[in-house]
């Protein structure tokens, strides 16, 4: 059984991973080979029972691991699978080759003698991390086929090459992070995640960032760890404030949550994945009645799924986020960005976010006079 000592972090109240060099994830591989052969071998739960809302090692809160000492125990199965997935890693590394998930599911499944699914590959790539203390940036394995887009005023050079991101209106791939990269910021204010790829193209090609100088994200939806993790690395170079554009439903604001708190299956990575003060800019349900938006009738689930949402600590921590579910809940309404579009085609860029920013501005200078 590993001993709580071989944790990353010195530290009994959290669990927290950072990147490593390569022989040093090489060197922690191969322990975990051997360890994994010891049929009394355990590792930290990962299980959402295990996860909690806590002050991280920085002092803010997120999601995180909760009890180091709370061990699964991997069946023969899950540990053959295990070795067979750490054998192809580390035989990445011996060629000097990444893989993108997909990749390493397809590699795995015609070379490993213990096959696995897409599932099963990413819940033994967190597992193997979280045991041996690194990123996932750390390993050999890309996130590619999730990677977002970003676009605006920001370019980079990596690998020699440079990227400019004003030189395309459909914005470009966000990079891997997998070596140095050098970003620089062309003017920009502020950055602006948008959930879906729709509305980061429609921002784009009305050239909001001239308007209004800024950096435009998007990871088409549920953000994938490079989307989140460059994310991170644009708010702590450039300390900008981020803001979130979302639509108007419980799925939605539980995105915005993975951005700021951290996802249940990444809790061990929360701290290097996460932008806990990026501010939500909208769509809010007040939004719906305020600008009379297009809106439907939520469902049984989504409602049910706004009730948990009310329930959660991440939740009771943000009174805007509660003042706003309150809302969703007295009037069982939803909405999405793309209903904007019923006031014109420019109605997001040149008139929905111009009021949003407006609106937090005059927040912000009424609660200084109010001090």
């Amino acid at each position: 059984m590993m001993n709580y000592e071989d944790a990353p972090i010195e530290d009994r109240n959290r669990h927290e991973v950072k990147d490593l060099s390569i022989e040093e994830v090489q060197e922690k591989l191969e322990a975990l080979k051997k360890k994994l052969d010891d049929g009394s071998f355990s590792w930290i739960s990962l299980d959402k029972s295990n996860v909690t809302y806590g002050e991280c090692s920085d002092g803010v809160k997120r999601l995180t691991v909760k009890d180091t000492d709370k061990r699964s125990k991997p069946r023969a199965e899950k540990r053959e699978k295990t070795l067979s997935m750490v054998d192809l890693i580390l035989g990445f590394f011996q060629a000097n080759k990444r893989e993108t998930h997909l990749g390493v599911f397809y590699v795995g499944n015609n070379t490993a003698s213990s096959l696995f699914t897409q599932d099963e590959e990413y819940a033994i790539l967190n597992d193997i991390c979280c045991t041996i203390g690194c990123t996932s940036s750390s390993l050999y394995i890309d996130d590619a086929s999730v990677r977002g887009v970003v676009g605006g005023l920001l370019s980079w050079v990596q690998n020699g090459y440079e990227t400019d991101c004003r030189s395309r209106d459909d914005g470009v791939a966000i990079p891997s992070m997998h070596s140095d990269i050098s970003l620089k910021n062309c003017g920009a204010k502020f950055v602006l995640v948008v959930e879906n790829k729709a509305s980061f193209y429609n921002l784009m090609q009305d050239r909001f960032y001239r308007d209004y100088p800024c950096i435009i994200i998007t990871g088409m939806g549920k953000p994938g760890v490079a989307t989140r993790r460059f994310l991170k690395l644009l708010s702590d170079n450039f300390r900008l404030p981020v803001y979130g554009l979302f639509d108007c439903d419980p799925a939605s604001i539980k995105l915005f949550s993975i951005y700021t708190v951290g996802s249940y299956e990444e809790a061990f990575d929360s701290v290097n994945l996460t932008c806990p003060y990026m501010t939500w800019l909208g769509v809010w349900p007040s939004d719906l009645c305020a600008l009379d938006i297009p809106c439907d009738d939520m469902s049984p689930k989504e409602i049910r799924d706004m009730d948990n949402l009310l329930k959660e600590d991440f939740v009771k921590d943000n009174p805007r986020l509660v003042e706003e579910l309150e809302h969703m809940k007295a009037t069982e309404k939803k909405g999405n960005l793309e209903a904007l579009k019923e006031f014109g085609p420019t109605f997001l860029s040149k008139c929905y976010l111009p009021y949003k920013f407006n609106y937090l501005l005059t927040a912000v200078r009424r609660d200084k006079c109010a001090n």
